[in-house]
């Protein structure tokens, strides 16, 4: 049971993964659509996300490698 809940945050985020693209992609460049933003800065968005959940990933599965 303690190596369960070990990985469930890393599992939880590799989850998540999919649908937090899908709308973080969808509200950015609805925004850039709007002209609120340009699609230059709703793609530096949308990769800002997806490269920091890939990170937290990596480093709670390296933390918790143990």
């Amino acid at each position: 049971m303690n190596n369960k809940k070990k990985w469930l945050q890393i599992m939880g985020l590799a989850l998540s993964l999919p649908s937090t693209i899908f709308v973080v992609a969808w509200g950015a460049f609805h925004l850039a659509e709007i002209g609120l933003i340009s699609k230059l800065v709703a793609l530096l968005i949308l990769l800002a996300v997806v490269g920091n959940l890939l990170f937290l990933m990596v480093y709670y599965a390296y933390k918790r490698k143990n």
